[in-house]
């Protein structure tokens, strides 16, 4: 009886000894304080009510761009805002598809015998032009979402900007 109480206490002890360190290095070398931890993504079932506070049909708070983040919107503007991203979804869709398959086409041509140069270029040209196309895509939208801002929220958003500049502790 002696000896398996022993066998636990040794098991429970090498656990401990295994965990702990895990448990510890678990949010990195920033610590457990929430400005320094990484944004935890929305995870809900297909569903699920939107969270208390938050009307149905209006963005969800981290698909908003981060310079509108804590500020307080009237539904006219809600209503804009969730225009404006709709209305940009099947366009940057439809580009994202094309860089996505000249990639998948690089990378099959590439493990390739024959190797054509110029078809490659011609691939990364057309994927990297479709991803400057989003990326402009996405400033235009900015611009338009930021005109929808009274000048006190434009004041909030540039404050909050100059204030909370992202993550950089996991930096590579």
């Amino acid at each position: 009886m002696d000896a398996t109480h022993r066998w636990i206490r040794r098991l429970a002890a090498g656990a401990t000894m295994i965990a702990l360190p895990l448990a510890v290095m678990a949010h990195g070398p920033t610590g457990n304080l929430p400005e320094n931890c990484p944004p935890i993504p929305h995870a809900g079932r297909p569903m699920a009510l939107p969270p208390f506070g938050m009307l149905p049909g209006t963005p969800p708070r981290d698909m908003m761009p981060p310079f509108m983040r804590g500020l307080k919107l009237t539904d006219e503007q809600h209503d804009k805002i969730f225009a404006l991203m709709h209305e940009q979804i099947p366009s940057v869709r439809e580009k994202l598809k094309a860089a996505s398959k000249a990639m998948e086409e690089l990378r099959r041509m590439a493990g390739e015998d024959g190797f054509n140069a110029d078809k490659a270029r011609t691939l990364a040209q057309t994927s990297a032009h479709a991803m400057a196309q989003v990326i402009l895509m996405h400033a235009e939208l900015d611009a338009k979402l930021r005109m929808l801002l009274t000048p006190e929220q434009r004041k909030q958003s540039d404050d909050a900007r100059s204030e909370t500049e992202p993550c950089r502790s996991f930096r590579r």
